[in-house]
């Protein structure tokens, strides 16, 4: 039986994709793993966003026809590739609209326009704008606010002009009802299930985790409410001694400072987090604004390690407090329950049974490569 012959598909990233690392990084990838499966996939890079690795992974190069990274400074007046009529152009996240515009005009046919949110940015930036006038930025909440209309009007203009958007929740699904007639498909995040998960050691300091770009401003902030609010209540209530990690890249100076507190070791930049996910006791997550869902939290899960977070941080996952995850939305609520943790065995063995068969079961390349049938 002969195969029929695969569709040209363009993805246009603002990011290389990559099988670890930051979660856009991650999405970018296990976004290509899924389109090769069913496309010829030419892979065309703008780099507006930092990168984990200066190059395509080997093995996701491999799943490509072709790759090519462009400057995205001066922006492109043609087409890097004009001998091929696309089938399917699909842009990974707003930014990249400037970039698809010669590849989505009729020519002898019109491609379908497929379209990757990621997150739905208009509502990221307004919680972001109320985060910064929470801690005392009226300058950056304004200019934040602004942009946020701004990005709404490009969302609008997006939603007249493509056949499908994806985004990463039944959740933001249900935020795009009546905004667009396209047909919005949800394209969870995902993970891969580590190769091997070691035993927390126990019996020893609790060691609680912290990780996230530590440039993207509601990463800092949540570094820095640990810090200053949740560590020292942390202490009040713990019956024994703890530390927390925290590991990211993009730190600034300034956070740097505000992370130096007794019991908070700043890690900074780590190659490979597999040994600080098998040091860690627990997992934490305090952030007070964001988008999407957080691709740390399912790899903290699918570590087999409780979490402790915000609800604006588990926003998206189908994931059920005390079953889950503990939810803490208060310092006071969030350093109970680290301190419940701490106390109780048992607890942080069903949290993580239960958040490890969740990823199994619904935030797996396979499920992300079904949303896209």
């Amino acid at each position: 039986m002969v195969m029929p012959a695969k569709r040209d598909l363009l993805y246009i990233s603002p990011v290389i994709p990559a099988l670890t690392g930051n979660g856009l990084a991650m999405r970018a990838g296990m976004a290509l793993e899924a389109l090769a499966e069913r496309y010829r996939v030419h892979l065309l890079v703008v780099p507006i966003y930092a990168s984990v690795t200066p190059a395509i992974p080997e093995p996701l190069a491999k799943l490509c026809f072709r790759t090519a990274m462009v400057s995205p400074r001066p922006q492109p007046r043609g087409r890097h590739w004009s001998d091929f009529r696309f089938d399917v152009v699909h842009v990974f996240r707003l930014a990249m609209l400037p970039f698809a515009k010669p590849y989505l005009r009729g020519f002898f046919r019109r491609a379908q326009r497929h379209l990757d949110l990621d997150d739905i940015e208009s509502i990221t930036l307004a919680r972001l704008a109320a985060l910064y006038r929470q801690n005392g930025d009226s300058a950056r909440a304004d200019r934040t606010e602004r942009e946020a209309a701004r990005m709404e009007s490009l969302e609008n203009e997006a939603f007249r002009s493509f056949d499908r958007v994806y985004v990463c929740s039944a959740t933001d699904q249900r935020k795009l009802a009546g905004r667009t007639r396209a047909d919005v498909r949800v394209l969870p995040n995902a993970v891969r299930m580590p190769a091997a998960v070691p035993a927390p050691a126990g019996g020893g300091v609790f060691t609680f985790l912290f990780v996230g770009t530590l440039g993207y401003y509601p990463n800092e902030d949540g570094a820095r409410y640990l810090c200053a609010e949740i560590v020292p209540r942390i202490r009040e209530l713990a019956g024994g001694d703890f530390v927390v990690n925290i590991a990211g890249t993009g730190a600034s100076e300034s956070l740097r400072q505000a992370v130096n507190v007794q019991q908070v070791r700043f890690l900074g930049r780590v190659a490979d987090l597999h040994p600080y996910y098998s040091l860690a006791d627990a997992v934490v997550a305090p952030l007070r604004a964001g988008g999407g869902t957080r691709i740390k939290i399912l790899e903290a899960f699918s570590y087999q390690r409780p979490v402790v977070a915000t609800s604006i941080a588990m926003e998206g996952i189908e994931a059920r407090a005390e079953e889950h995850v503990l939810i803490g939305d208060s310092p006071e609520a969030f350093a109970q329950q680290c301190a419940r943790l701490m106390a109780d065995g048992g607890l942080r063995e069903r949290l993580a049974e239960n958040a490890v068969a969740l990823v199994q079961g619904s935030y797996t390349p396979r499920s992300l490569g079904l949303g896209m049938l």
